[in-house]
């Protein structure tokens, strides 16, 4: 069993590494690509909050507890069936983690700006920000010693793991020596605080907290959520993409690629640590592939001619409805699209861009619009602003989250 935190070295490629020159150069696309990323004025107040569910879904299916029951639950309408509210829970608790551990990164310029992030407070921060929203029945959590027995306790939110596990055929570091590990993880990422070299770290970072399971449980959850605050902290997500769906997507390559990082030094050629150089390079490569491609499809989504085009396709669908018959006697398309250029609009202003003689028909458009979801207000004087509810993705976002697209307004 690991005691010595030089058992998890390296913590980064060294400077002579093979493959490291790609690595940098691949970093430095992404930050050149995410930075190029154009968001319509329309989305950049609300695209942020309406891909939380999607994030939460995929964060949690890579631990198979994922339900698309999540606007239910942020309702707090929850399942008859115990194993589907427990999974609703953990949604709402993954959204409520995401958006605390994003406000506590806001504002900075880089990650040497942000306390701790590569430390044990931030790291438990995380942690804690998801368990302390669950009841201790979903806290409950079971698995195997190191000598093969099994444990069973109450996870306490953001509190390292008090015995030794054993994660597949992984020994994690003994829980006695945990904290001197965490320091030697700080002290070998902190001063890489500045894109593209932050990005190797944060995933270099990744598969050793992965490594060193710090927590009784949610180590996966935590590390992701830990790996999203440094890209968003970084000014690269903006709020508009996440590694979360990516991993999700290639489930597979991302275990496989971990499991693989965990291996020892495989002879003369590969570094000069305990653990495989050759190994941890390839987990970082196929961490900056997984967010390119969501950097590009997201790029792909948010043209604005296809945005727009897009919009009128969902106004036609949907004013077949019984619900909505009235969503195109006016002129909804030009409304819509002022709002996704411009943003909030006065309702005196929208119901001008509808036009037509008849304030009843006005009113009756408003209605099917509001009941469609696409747009919502914040009181009787607020303004109208898009919406972008869960129902409306398999329009609006078609191919971003496949598994609702079937989803029902709630």
């Amino acid at each position: 069993m690991y005691t010595d935190p030089n058992s998890m070295m390296p913590l980064l490629p060294s400077s002579s590494a093979k493959g490291l020159r790609e690595l940098e150069d691949k970093a430095a696309e992404l930050v050149r690509r995410a930075d190029r990323q154009e968001i319509p004025r329309g989305l950049r107040a609300v695209l942020a909050e309406a891909l939380r569910p999607m994030n939460s879904y995929y964060t949690n299916k890579i631990e198979g507890q994922h339900t698309l029951l999540i606007q239910q639950a942020l309702q707090e309408d929850f399942s008859d069936r115990p194993d589907e509210a427990r999974k609703q829970r953990a949604a709402v608790a993954c959204m409520r983690a995401e958006q605390e551990i994003e406000a506590r990164v806001s504002g900075f310029e880089h990650l040497g700006e942000i306390p701790d992030y590569f430390n044990a407070a931030f790291i438990q921060a995380a942690h804690r920000a998801m368990y302390q929203h669950l009841p201790i029945e979903d806290r409950m959590a079971h698995g195997k010693k190191a000598d093969g027995s099994d444990w069973s306790e109450e996870v306490q939110p953001g509190v390292f793991r008090h015995h030794d596990v054993q994660v597949g055929q992984h020994i994690p570091p003994s829980h006695l020596h945990l904290d001197k590990f965490i320091v030697k993880l700080w002290e070998g990422y902190r001063f890489e605080q500045r894109a593209p070299r932050a990005l190797i770290a944060i995933f270099a970072a990744h598969h050793r907290l992965a490594w060193l399971h710090p927590f009784g449980d949610g180590n996966g959850r935590a590390v992701r959520l830990h790996s999203h605050a440094g890209l968003f902290a970084l000014g690269l997500t903006r709020g508009v993409w996440s590694p979360m769906r990516g991993l999700a997507r290639q489930q597979e390559r991302y275990y496989q690629t971990l499991a693989l990082a965990d291996h020892p030094r495989e002879g003369d050629l590969d570094g000069r640590g305990n653990l495989s150089e050759r190994h941890l390079i390839g987990f970082i490569d196929f961490m900056l592939d997984v967010c390119l491609d969501q950097v590009e499809f997201m790029a792909r989504m948010l043209d604005l001619q296809g945005l727009e085009e897009r919009i009128h396709k969902m106004l036609l669908a949907e004013s077949i409805s019984a619900e909505t018959p009235s969503l195109m006697k006016l002129n909804s398309l030009t409304a819509l699209k002022y709002l996704l250029n411009v943003g909030p609009t006065s309702k005196p202003e929208f119901r001008q861009l509808l036009g037509g003689d008849s304030e009843r028909t006005q009113d009756r458009v408003i209605k099917d619009l509001r009941t469609l979801g696409v747009i919502t207000s914040e009181g009787l004087q607020a303004p109208f602003k898009l919406n972008v509810p869960i129902h409306l993705f398999r329009y609006l976002f078609p191919g971003l989250w496949v598994e609702a697209e079937g989803t029902q307004h709630p």
